[in-house]
Protein backbone atom coordinates (compact mmCIF):
# COMPACT_ATOMS: atom_id res chain seq x y z
CA UNK A 1 0.00 0.00 0.00
CA UNK A 2 2.88 2.39 0.81
CA UNK A 3 4.29 1.77 -2.67
CA UNK A 4 1.17 1.32 -4.80
CA UNK A 5 -0.79 4.36 -3.69
CA UNK A 6 1.97 6.95 -4.33
CA UNK A 7 2.83 5.38 -7.71
CA UNK A 8 -0.76 5.42 -8.86
CA UNK A 9 -1.31 8.98 -7.65
CA UNK A 10 1.83 10.14 -9.45
CA UNK A 11 0.90 8.36 -12.70
CA UNK A 12 -2.64 9.70 -12.59
CA UNK A 13 -1.50 13.20 -11.64
CA UNK A 14 1.05 13.42 -14.47
CA UNK A 15 -1.18 11.63 -16.98
CA UNK A 16 -3.93 14.20 -16.50
CA UNK A 17 -1.37 17.05 -16.54
CA UNK A 18 -2.57 18.37 -13.18
CA UNK A 19 0.95 19.62 -12.51
CA UNK A 20 0.80 22.08 -15.39
CA UNK A 21 -1.99 24.10 -13.81
CA UNK A 22 -1.61 26.89 -11.27
CA UNK A 23 -1.23 26.11 -7.60
CA UNK A 24 -4.66 27.02 -6.23
CA UNK A 25 -7.70 25.54 -4.52
CA UNK A 26 -8.69 23.58 -7.64
CA UNK A 27 -5.32 21.85 -7.71
CA UNK A 28 -5.62 20.92 -4.03
CA UNK A 29 -9.10 19.54 -4.73
CA UNK A 30 -7.74 17.43 -7.57
CA UNK A 31 -4.95 16.11 -5.32
CA UNK A 32 -7.52 15.17 -2.68
CA UNK A 33 -9.75 13.48 -5.24
CA UNK A 34 -6.70 11.70 -6.63
CA UNK A 35 -5.88 10.29 -3.20
CA UNK A 36 -9.54 9.31 -2.60
CA UNK A 37 -9.65 7.53 -5.95
CA UNK A 38 -6.45 5.58 -5.18
CA UNK A 39 -7.73 4.58 -1.75
CA UNK A 40 -11.15 3.44 -3.03
CA UNK A 41 -9.57 1.51 -5.87
CA UNK A 42 -7.07 -0.08 -3.50
CA UNK A 43 -9.87 -1.30 -1.21
CA UNK A 44 -11.87 -2.49 -4.22
CA UNK A 45 -8.96 -4.54 -5.53
CA UNK A 46 -8.37 -6.07 -2.09
CA UNK A 47 -12.00 -7.16 -1.95
CA UNK A 48 -11.91 -8.54 -5.50
CA UNK A 49 -8.69 -10.43 -4.78
CA UNK A 50 -10.26 -12.13 -1.77
CA UNK A 51 -13.37 -13.00 -3.79
CA UNK A 52 -11.46 -14.42 -6.77
CA UNK A 53 -9.00 -16.22 -4.51
CA UNK A 54 -11.97 -17.99 -2.94
CA UNK A 55 -13.40 -18.78 -6.39
CA UNK A 56 -10.05 -19.83 -7.92
CA UNK A 57 -7.98 -21.11 -4.96
CA UNK A 58 -5.51 -23.41 -6.74
CA UNK A 59 -2.05 -22.51 -7.99
CA UNK A 60 -3.06 -23.72 -11.44
CA UNK A 61 -5.73 -20.96 -11.44
CA UNK A 62 -3.28 -18.15 -10.65
CA UNK A 63 -3.27 -16.63 -14.16
CA UNK A 64 -7.05 -16.80 -14.36
CA UNK A 65 -7.41 -15.26 -10.89
CA UNK A 66 -4.98 -12.42 -11.65
CA UNK A 67 -6.53 -11.67 -15.06
CA UNK A 68 -10.08 -11.50 -13.69
CA UNK A 69 -9.01 -9.30 -10.79
CA UNK A 70 -7.13 -6.84 -13.03
CA UNK A 71 -9.92 -6.57 -15.62
CA UNK A 72 -12.78 -6.17 -13.14
CA UNK A 73 -10.89 -3.75 -10.91
CA UNK A 74 -9.86 -1.67 -13.95
CA UNK A 75 -13.49 -1.40 -15.08
CA UNK A 76 -14.59 -0.37 -11.59
CA UNK A 77 -11.67 2.07 -11.44
CA UNK A 78 -12.72 3.71 -14.70
CA UNK A 79 -16.19 4.39 -13.33
CA UNK A 80 -14.76 5.65 -10.03
CA UNK A 81 -12.39 7.94 -11.91
CA UNK A 82 -15.14 9.25 -14.14
CA UNK A 83 -17.41 9.79 -11.16
CA UNK A 84 -14.83 11.75 -9.16
CA UNK A 85 -13.22 13.87 -11.89
CA UNK A 86 -15.80 14.17 -14.66
CA UNK A 87 -19.11 14.05 -12.80
CA UNK A 88 -19.42 17.82 -12.41
CA UNK A 89 -18.53 18.45 -16.03
CA UNK A 90 -21.01 15.86 -17.24
CA UNK A 91 -23.81 17.31 -15.09
CA UNK A 92 -23.36 20.88 -16.34
CA UNK A 93 -22.95 19.63 -19.88
CA UNK A 94 -19.37 20.75 -20.41
CA UNK A 95 -18.12 17.17 -20.86
CA UNK A 96 -20.05 15.08 -23.40
CA UNK A 97 -20.76 11.47 -22.50
CA UNK A 98 -18.68 9.56 -25.04
CA UNK A 99 -16.57 6.38 -24.90
CA UNK A 100 -13.52 8.62 -24.85
CA UNK A 101 -14.55 9.91 -21.41
CA UNK A 102 -14.14 6.39 -20.03
CA UNK A 103 -11.33 5.14 -22.24
CA UNK A 104 -8.91 7.90 -21.34
CA UNK A 105 -8.78 6.42 -17.82
CA UNK A 106 -8.13 2.88 -19.05
CA UNK A 107 -4.32 3.08 -19.05
CA UNK A 108 -3.88 4.36 -15.49
CA UNK A 109 -6.50 1.94 -14.17
CA UNK A 110 -4.89 -1.10 -15.79
CA UNK A 111 -1.49 0.01 -14.57
CA UNK A 112 -2.61 0.49 -10.97
CA UNK A 113 -4.67 -2.73 -10.94
CA UNK A 114 -1.78 -4.77 -12.34
CA UNK A 115 0.63 -3.16 -9.87
CA UNK A 116 -1.53 -3.90 -6.84
CA UNK A 117 -2.60 -7.40 -7.90
CA UNK A 118 0.93 -8.38 -8.91
CA UNK A 119 2.38 -7.11 -5.64
CA UNK A 120 -0.23 -8.91 -3.57
CA UNK A 121 0.24 -12.16 -5.50
CA UNK A 122 3.99 -12.06 -4.91
CA UNK A 123 3.53 -11.42 -1.18
CA UNK A 124 0.74 -14.02 -0.93
CA UNK A 125 2.83 -16.66 -2.74
CA UNK A 126 5.81 -15.91 -0.50
CA UNK A 127 3.81 -16.45 2.70
CA UNK A 128 2.06 -19.52 1.25
CA UNK A 129 5.43 -21.09 0.46
CA UNK A 130 6.61 -20.33 3.98
CA UNK A 131 3.44 -21.87 5.42
CA UNK A 132 3.79 -24.99 3.26
CA UNK A 133 7.46 -25.37 4.22
CA UNK A 134 6.54 -25.02 7.89
CA UNK A 135 3.78 -27.63 7.59
CA UNK A 136 6.14 -29.99 5.78
CA UNK A 137 8.64 -29.61 8.60
CA UNK A 138 5.95 -30.25 11.21
CA UNK A 139 4.70 -33.27 9.28
CA UNK A 140 8.27 -34.57 9.10
CA UNK A 141 8.60 -34.16 12.87
CA UNK A 142 5.25 -35.88 13.44
CA UNK A 143 6.32 -38.74 11.19
CA UNK A 144 9.62 -39.07 13.06
CA UNK A 145 7.70 -39.07 16.35
CA UNK A 146 5.44 -41.79 14.95
CA UNK A 147 8.49 -43.82 13.97
CA UNK A 148 9.86 -43.41 17.48
CA UNK A 149 6.54 -44.46 19.01
CA UNK A 150 6.36 -47.54 16.83
CA UNK A 151 9.96 -48.43 17.68
CA UNK A 152 9.04 -48.14 21.35
CA UNK A 153 6.12 -50.49 20.73
CA UNK A 154 8.45 -52.95 19.07
CA UNK A 155 10.72 -53.15 22.09
CA UNK A 156 8.02 -52.50 24.71
CA UNK A 157 8.95 -55.01 27.42
CA UNK A 158 5.35 -55.31 28.68
CA UNK A 159 4.00 -56.12 25.23
CA UNK A 160 6.78 -58.60 24.52
CA UNK A 161 6.54 -60.17 27.99
CA UNK A 162 2.76 -60.60 27.73
CA UNK A 163 3.09 -62.08 24.24
CA UNK A 164 5.75 -64.57 25.33
CA UNK A 165 3.76 -65.50 28.43
CA UNK A 166 0.71 -66.21 26.30
CA UNK A 167 2.84 -68.21 23.88
CA UNK A 168 4.37 -70.25 26.71
CA UNK A 169 0.97 -71.26 28.04
CA UNK A 170 -0.23 -72.19 24.56
CA UNK A 171 2.79 -74.40 23.84
CA UNK A 172 1.89 -76.65 26.74
CA UNK A 173 -1.88 -76.73 26.18
CA UNK A 174 -2.45 -76.15 22.47
CA UNK A 175 0.55 -76.44 20.12
CA UNK A 176 -1.59 -75.63 17.06
CA UNK A 177 -2.80 -72.38 18.59
CA UNK A 178 0.77 -71.61 19.65
CA UNK A 179 1.90 -71.96 16.04
CA UNK A 180 -0.84 -69.62 14.85
CA UNK A 181 0.07 -67.18 17.64
CA UNK A 182 3.68 -67.09 16.43
CA UNK A 183 2.51 -66.38 12.87
CA UNK A 184 0.30 -63.51 14.02
CA UNK A 185 3.09 -62.14 16.21
CA UNK A 186 5.50 -62.13 13.28
CA UNK A 187 2.86 -60.38 11.14
CA UNK A 188 2.49 -57.69 13.80
CA UNK A 189 6.20 -57.02 14.06
CA UNK A 190 6.64 -57.06 10.28
CA UNK A 191 3.94 -54.41 9.91
CA UNK A 192 5.46 -52.32 12.70
CA UNK A 193 8.77 -52.32 10.84
CA UNK A 194 7.13 -51.39 7.53
CA UNK A 195 5.08 -48.61 9.13
CA UNK A 196 8.29 -46.64 9.67
CA UNK A 197 8.56 -46.28 5.90
CA UNK A 198 4.91 -45.64 4.99
CA UNK A 199 3.22 -42.37 5.90
CA UNK A 200 -0.18 -43.49 4.57
CA UNK A 201 -1.59 -46.97 4.18
CA UNK A 202 -4.89 -48.30 2.87
CA UNK A 203 -7.62 -49.22 5.30
CA UNK A 204 -7.36 -52.76 3.95
CA UNK A 205 -3.70 -52.98 5.04
CA UNK A 206 -4.43 -51.46 8.44
CA UNK A 207 -7.31 -53.88 9.10
CA UNK A 208 -5.20 -56.87 8.09
CA UNK A 209 -2.65 -55.79 10.67
CA UNK A 210 -5.35 -55.12 13.27
CA UNK A 211 -6.72 -58.65 12.87
CA UNK A 212 -3.28 -60.05 13.71
CA UNK A 213 -2.78 -57.58 16.55
CA UNK A 214 -6.20 -58.33 18.00
CA UNK A 215 -5.48 -62.07 17.82
CA UNK A 216 -2.67 -61.49 20.34
CA UNK A 217 -5.02 -59.52 22.59
CA UNK A 218 -7.73 -62.15 22.26
CA UNK A 219 -5.31 -64.88 23.23
CA UNK A 220 -4.45 -62.96 26.37
CA UNK A 221 -7.89 -61.66 27.44
CA UNK A 222 -10.18 -64.31 25.96
CA UNK A 223 -13.88 -63.43 26.15
CA UNK A 224 -13.01 -60.25 28.03
CA UNK A 225 -12.44 -58.35 24.78
CA UNK A 226 -14.43 -58.14 21.56
CA UNK A 227 -13.78 -56.38 18.27
CA UNK A 228 -16.61 -55.65 15.81
CA UNK A 229 -15.61 -54.43 12.35
CA UNK A 230 -18.29 -53.05 10.04
CA UNK A 231 -16.51 -51.53 7.08
CA UNK A 232 -17.92 -50.85 3.62
CA UNK A 233 -16.13 -52.54 0.75
CA UNK A 234 -15.36 -49.29 -1.09
CA UNK A 235 -13.77 -47.83 2.05
CA UNK A 236 -11.00 -50.45 2.04
CA UNK A 237 -9.03 -48.56 -0.63
CA UNK A 238 -9.15 -45.26 1.28
CA UNK A 239 -6.02 -44.10 3.12
CA UNK A 240 -5.14 -43.22 6.70
CA UNK A 241 -1.91 -42.65 8.63
CA UNK A 242 -0.25 -45.96 9.50
CA UNK A 243 -0.84 -47.39 12.99
CA UNK A 244 -3.88 -45.15 13.56
CA UNK A 245 -6.21 -48.04 14.43
CA UNK A 246 -3.55 -49.81 16.47
CA UNK A 247 -2.97 -46.73 18.63
CA UNK A 248 -6.71 -46.31 19.21
CA UNK A 249 -7.15 -49.99 20.01
CA UNK A 250 -4.19 -49.89 22.39
CA UNK A 251 -5.64 -46.77 24.02
CA UNK A 252 -8.95 -48.55 24.73
CA UNK A 253 -7.17 -51.57 26.25
CA UNK A 254 -4.92 -49.36 28.38
CA UNK A 255 -7.65 -47.34 30.08
CA UNK A 256 -10.53 -49.80 30.55
CA UNK A 257 -11.32 -52.83 32.67
CA UNK A 258 -11.23 -56.08 30.69
CA UNK A 259 -12.88 -59.21 32.10
CA UNK A 260 -15.27 -61.96 30.91
CA UNK A 261 -18.02 -60.53 33.11
CA UNK A 262 -17.43 -57.01 31.83
CA UNK A 263 -16.10 -57.40 28.29
CA UNK A 264 -14.53 -54.45 26.54
CA UNK A 265 -16.32 -54.05 23.20
CA UNK A 266 -14.51 -52.10 20.50
CA UNK A 267 -16.15 -51.22 17.21
CA UNK A 268 -14.70 -50.03 13.89
CA UNK A 269 -17.30 -48.65 11.48
CA UNK A 270 -17.25 -46.51 8.33
CA UNK A 271 -19.84 -43.95 7.25
CA UNK A 272 -20.60 -42.09 4.05
CA UNK A 273 -20.57 -38.33 4.57
CA UNK A 274 -21.26 -36.69 1.20
CA UNK A 275 -20.18 -37.60 -2.30
CA UNK A 276 -17.04 -39.72 -2.02
CA UNK A 277 -16.12 -38.44 1.45
CA UNK A 278 -15.99 -41.15 4.10
CA UNK A 279 -15.38 -41.22 7.85
CA UNK A 280 -14.29 -43.92 10.23
CA UNK A 281 -15.60 -44.27 13.76
CA UNK A 282 -13.77 -46.08 16.54
CA UNK A 283 -15.73 -46.51 19.76
CA UNK A 284 -15.66 -48.59 22.92
CA UNK A 285 -17.82 -48.94 26.02
CA UNK A 286 -16.41 -47.00 28.96
CA UNK A 287 -15.46 -48.98 32.04
CA UNK A 288 -12.52 -47.07 33.37
CA UNK A 289 -10.01 -48.69 35.62
CA UNK A 290 -10.34 -47.73 39.29
CA UNK A 291 -6.65 -46.97 39.45
CA UNK A 292 -6.05 -44.21 36.92
CA UNK A 293 -3.47 -45.08 34.31
CA UNK A 294 -0.92 -42.36 33.64
CA UNK A 295 -1.35 -41.06 30.12
CA UNK A 296 0.61 -38.50 28.11
CA UNK A 297 -1.99 -38.64 25.30
CA UNK A 298 0.92 -38.65 22.87
CA UNK A 299 -0.74 -41.30 20.70
CA UNK A 300 -4.00 -39.42 20.22
CA UNK A 301 -2.25 -36.07 19.84
CA UNK A 302 0.07 -37.58 17.25
CA UNK A 303 -2.91 -38.79 15.21
CA UNK A 304 -4.59 -35.38 15.42
CA UNK A 305 -1.39 -33.65 14.29
CA UNK A 306 -1.00 -35.96 11.31
CA UNK A 307 -4.54 -35.37 10.06
CA UNK A 308 -4.21 -31.62 10.53
CA UNK A 309 -0.93 -31.47 8.59
CA UNK A 310 -2.50 -33.58 5.84
CA UNK A 311 -5.11 -30.80 5.50
CA UNK A 312 -7.89 -33.08 6.70
CA UNK A 313 -10.88 -32.12 8.88
CA UNK A 314 -10.34 -32.18 12.62
CA UNK A 315 -10.80 -35.42 14.53
CA UNK A 316 -13.94 -35.52 16.69
CA UNK A 317 -13.51 -37.00 20.18
CA UNK A 318 -16.53 -37.58 22.45
CA UNK A 319 -16.78 -39.12 25.91
CA UNK A 320 -20.46 -39.45 26.82
CA UNK A 321 -23.35 -41.87 27.36
CA UNK A 322 -20.98 -44.60 28.48
CA UNK A 323 -18.95 -44.63 25.24
CA UNK A 324 -15.64 -43.20 24.11
CA UNK A 325 -15.82 -42.35 20.40
CA UNK A 326 -13.34 -41.01 17.88
CA UNK A 327 -14.36 -40.03 14.34
CA UNK A 328 -11.79 -39.18 11.69
CA UNK A 329 -11.82 -38.76 7.89
CA UNK A 330 -10.61 -41.40 5.47
CA UNK A 331 -8.47 -40.02 2.66
CA UNK A 332 -9.40 -40.88 -0.90
CA UNK A 333 -6.47 -42.26 -2.86
CA UNK A 334 -5.41 -40.35 -5.96
CA UNK A 335 -5.56 -42.71 -8.92
CA UNK A 336 -3.06 -41.80 -11.60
Amino acid sequence: MLIGLPLFMLAHFVGNQFHQGPFNGELLLKVGLNFLLALLLWLTIRGLMDAFRWKFPGYEDTIKRVAWTIVVSAIIGIFLNTLLFDFYGIIVGKVPITPAVFMRHLGPMLFFSALVVGGHEVIYSFYELRRIDKEKEELKKAHLQSQLDSLKSQVNPHFLFNSLSSLQSLIATSPERAEQFVEELSTVYRYLLQSNQDELVTLRQELTFINSYFHLLKTRYGTGIQLNIRVEEMALDYLLPSLTLQLLLENAVKHNVISPRRPLIIEFTTHHVVGEMMQMQVSNNLQRKVQTVASSQMGLNNIMTKFRLLNQPDIAVTDSDGFFTIIFPLIKANKS
